[in-house]
């Protein structure tokens, strides 16, 4: 089967392009307005696609992934030099794009999504499953989007990036206890997933993950900028096995603020790399989509885990 690869624009699946634009994004209609994803299309031959198999039956297993999504005022900056879009703007976009793209998850009714937004306070945006967002909001990838886009402008405060861990940590620890009052399942277990680690153990890990992004460093209400510890490492949590934090930083490698967030982050336990994603340029911002989409799959946990991903979706 051929394959050939193309760049479609996430907000208009109908813009292909053979090559990719030297900016990411698509530039038809609208400029700036869609990011450009790499796919790999293979050629369907004479013979139509196969059914989608059935769904599968109810179960009482639940993951869950945690968004730490940082609304601060410096959010509301252009993303790169020479392009248009806002970081919030990426960010609205890639979310919605990432978490719609599990609708042909069989589990998705059973996958949860808590999305806290973050200045120097720390809010509750939603807590649903991914098949109740895409019913929500009609499998409109665009007003999801905007619907987010509206939340994180909203804030625009500071940076409390320690209250905001404490937060996740909190509701992480109630999920596994089953104390979340709110929760629209009561009867349930986490959904756990065996791997392999870098020793080539065997390893069964809780399949919850808690994904933040920012672009600077701490700074709270109270002018503060000391950075505390993650909590996930300093206080485990039983049933986890592993610290589930994944960090992305928007900015340079050198930036005071990359350096503060990855020292938070543990190593992956399947590849050894550090749990952390770098936006430092336009030609990465499709990561941001299939980060989003990985994490609220709860599906693996570094780059090399999402590389691998990557080359095994065939659409």
């Amino acid at each position: 089967m051929a394959k050939i690869r193309k760049w479609v624009c996430l907000t208009d699946d109908a813009h292909v392009f053979d090559e990719p634009t030297e900016d990411g994004y698509c530039h038809i209609g609208m400029a700036y307005h869609g990011i450009l994803e790499e796919r790999i299309i293979g050629d369907p031959g004479p013979f139509p696609p196969p059914p989608p198999p059935p769904p599968p039956p109810p179960s009482n297993e639940v993951g869950l992934c945690v968004f730490l999504m940082d609304a601060s005022s410096s959010m509301t900056d252009q993303a790169f030099p020479g392009t248009k879009p806002t970081k919030m703007d990426l960010i609205a976009t890639s979310a919605a794009s990432g978490i719609f793209d599990l609708e042909r998850m069989q589990n998705n009714p059973n996958a949860y999504v808590a999305a806290f937004k973050f200045d120097d306070r720390v809010e509750l945006m939603f807590v649903d499953t991914v098949a109740n967002l895409l019913q929500r909001f009609n499998k409109d990838v665009k007003k999801f989007a905007n619907y987010l886009y509206e939340e994180l402008y909203g804030m625009q405060g500071g940076t409390d990036i320690n209250r905001a861990l404490q937060q996740a940590y909190s509701f992480v620890d109630k999920f596994l206890k089953k104390q979340l009052p709110d929760f629209k399942v009561h009867d349930y277990t986490p959904m756990r997933q065996i791997i392999l680690d870098s020793n080539g153990n065997s390893l069964s890990i809780a399949n919850v993950r808690v994904l933040i992004y920012t672009d600077g460093m701490q700074y709270d209400a109270a002018k503060n900028k000391i950075l505390q510890d993650n909590p996930f490492k300093v206080n485990p949590l039983a049933g986890l096995n592993h610290d589930i934090v994944i960090g992305a930083f928007f900015g340079k490698e050198t930036d005071e603020g990359c350096q503060e967030l990855q020292s938070l982050l543990s190593p992956c336990p399947i590849h050894d790399e550090l749990q952390f994603f770098l936006l430092d340029n336009p030609a990465r911002i499709n990561i941001l989509k299939n980060l989003f989409r990985m994490a609220s799959g709860a599906s693996g946990f570094c780059p090399r885990c999402l590389e691998k991903q990557l080359t095994r979706k065939i659409i």
